[in-house]
C-alpha cells in the first residue's frame, strides 16, 4: 500500500516534492497502487521510488527522473515521458500504449511484456533495454538507440524504426511484420526465427547478424547490405552467407533431410506442364499427370487458363529450369506459342515437347520455337483416350532421352 504522506506530498507542487527528496535521501517513496492519473509531474524526482501498479494515465512526466523505478504493471498509457530518465527502471507488464516516451533515456530498463501499442519513442535511448515478449505494434522508433536491448518474442508488427540503431540487439523470435526498418543499423543482431514479412529493409545494415531459422517473406532488402549472415545454430561452427534469401535456402537444404532431398530432386523427376485447362479439357490435364506419374515424375502444371496478372514468360523462364523436361499443350490458345517464343532459348538445357489436338498443327508452324534443337516434334493426338494410350512412350520416353542427352554432354563439357 502507498504511503499517503508521500502521495499528499506529490500531488503538492513539484518543487515542494523535489525539496523534500532532496533532504530525505534515505527514503524510498512508497507510491505502489496510488492513482496519479492527469497530474503534472514534469521534472519530478522519482528516482527509486516504487510505483509498482501505480495509475499515471495521461500523467505529465516530461523530464522527469525514474531511475531505477519500479514500475510494475504501472498504467502509463498516454502519459508523457518524453526526456524522462528511465534508467533501468522495471517497466514490466506495464501499459505505455500511446505514451509520449520522444527523446527519453530507458537504458537498461525492463519492459518485459509491456504494453507500448502506438507509443512515441522517437530519438528515445534503449541501450540494453530488455522488451522480450513486449507489444510494440505501430510503435514509433525512429532513430532510437536500441544497441544491445532484447526484443525476445516481441511483437513489432507495422513499427517504425527507421534509422534506428540495432547493433548487436535481439531480436530472435521477434514477429517483423510490415516493420519499418529503412536505413536501420542491424550489424551483429541476432534474427534467429524472427519472422520478417513484408519487412521494409531497404539500405539497411544487416552484416554479421545471427539467421538461423529466419522466416522471410515480401522483403524489401533493395540497397542493403548483407555480408557474412550466421546461417547456423548457436555454439554451432560459423557458416556465412552474403544474403539472406540465400540464407534461407541454404540453412532449409543444410538443416532440414527432407527438404534437401525435396529440393535435390526437383530438377530430377520434376515435369513443367503448361497449357490451357478449362473445365472441359482437365480430362486431357488428368491423362498428362497420371502419365507422369506411372513413369515416377513429379507433374508441376501452369495453367493458362486461370486468371493472374504475373509475367508468365518469367515463371516459365524460372520452372523450366527446375525441371527435367517441358511438355507444352499448344492447343486453343496462341498464348502458349508465344511463351515458347519468348522462353525458348532461355532453356537449352531443357527438353520442349510441344503436344495439342489434331488440327492445331498450323497454329504451331507460325512459331518459331520449334527450331530450336532441344524442341522435340509436335506431337498430336485425337482426344483423352487417345492422349492416355500413347502419351507414355510417344512423348515422355522420347522427351527422357532428350533430357539424357543433354545431361550427358553437359557433363563432358560438350
Amino acid at each position: 500500500m502507498a504511503d499517503a504522506g508521500h502521495i499528499d506530498i506529490v500531488r503538492d507542487r513539484i518543487e515542494h516534492w523535489n525539496d523534500w527528496r532532496r533532504k530525505n535521501t534515505k527514503v524510498v517513496p512508497d507510491l505502489s497502487g496510488a492513482d496519479l492519473s492527469d497530474l503534472h509531474l514534469a521534472g519530478a524526482n522519482l528516482a527509486r521510488a516504487d510505483l509498482t501498479g501505480a495509475k499515471l494515465a495521461g500523467t505529465n512526466l516530461s523530464g522527469s527522473n525514474l531511475a531505477r523505478a519500479k514500475l510494475f504493471r504501472a498504467d502509463l498509457s498516454q502519459a508523457d515521458l518524453s526526456r524522462a530518465t528511465l534508467f533501468k527502471a522495471n517497466l514490466s507488464q506495464s501499459d505505455l500504449a500511446g505514451a509520449n516516451l520522444n527523446g527519453a533515456d530507458l537504458s537498461g530498463a525492463f519492459l518485459i511484456r509491456a504494453n507500448l501499442s502506438g507509443a512515441s519513442l522517437l530519438g528515445a535511448c534503449l541501450q540494453g533495454a530488455n522488451l522480450g515478449q513486449a507489444s510494440l505494434f505501430r510503435a514509433k522508433l525512429g532513430k532510437a538507440v536500441l544497441r544491445q536491448a532484447s526484443f525476445f518474442k516481441a511483437d513489432l508488427s507495422e513499427a517504425d524504426l527507421s534509422e534506428a540503431d540495432l547493433e548487436g540487439a535481439n531480436l530472435q523470435e521477434a514477429v517483423l511484420e510490415r516493420t519499418n526498418l529503412r536505413s536501420a543499423n542491424l550489424v551483429s543482431a541476432n534474427l534467429c526465427f524472427a519472422t520478417l514479412l513484408r519487412t521494409n529493409l531497404e539500405s539497411a545494415v544487416l552484416d554479421n547478424c545471427a539467421v538461423y531459422g529466419t522466416s522471410l517473406w515480401d522483403v524489401n532488402l533493395a540497397e542493403s547490405s548483407q555480408r557474412d549472415l550466421d546461417i547456423m545454430p548457436a555454439q554451432q561452427p560459423v557458416l556465412s552467407v552474403d544474403s539472406l534469401q540465400t540464407a534461407q535456402l541454404v540453412g532449409m537444404l543444410l538443416h532440414h533431410e527432407r527438404a534437401r532431398y525435396e529440393v535435390f530432386s526437383i530438377t530430377l523427376n520434376t515435369v513443367l506442364v503448361i497449357g490451357r485447362f478449362p473445365p472441359e479439357r482437365k480430362p486431357v490435364l488428368a491423362a498428362v499427370k497420371n502419365a507422369l506419374r506411372r513413369g515416377d515424375y513429379s507433374p508441376l502444371v501452369l495453367d493458362f487458363h486461370l486468371p493472374g496478372s504475373g509475367d508468365k514468360n518469367e515463371i516459365v523462364k524460372t520452372l523450366g529450369r527446375m525441371s527435367r523436361f517441358i511438355i507444352a499443350d499448344m492447343t486453343g490458345d496462341r498464348r502458349i506459342a508465344e511463351t515458347l517464343d519468348a522462353v525458348v532459348h532461355f532453356l537449352p538445357s531443357i527438353p520442349i515437347q510441344p503436344v495439342g489436338e489434331a488440327g492445331t498443327e498450323p497454329g504451331v508452324a507460325a512459331g518459331h520455337y520449334h527450331k530450336y534443337r532441344w524442341v522435340l516434334p509436335f506431337w498430336s493426338f485425337r482426344d483423352e483416350p487417345d492422349l492416355a494410350a500413347r502419351i507414355g512412350r510417344e512423348v515422355i520416353a522420347p522427351a527422357e532421352q532428350r533430357a539424357a542427352e543433354i545431361r550427358q554432354k553437359l557433363s563432358f563439357g560438350l
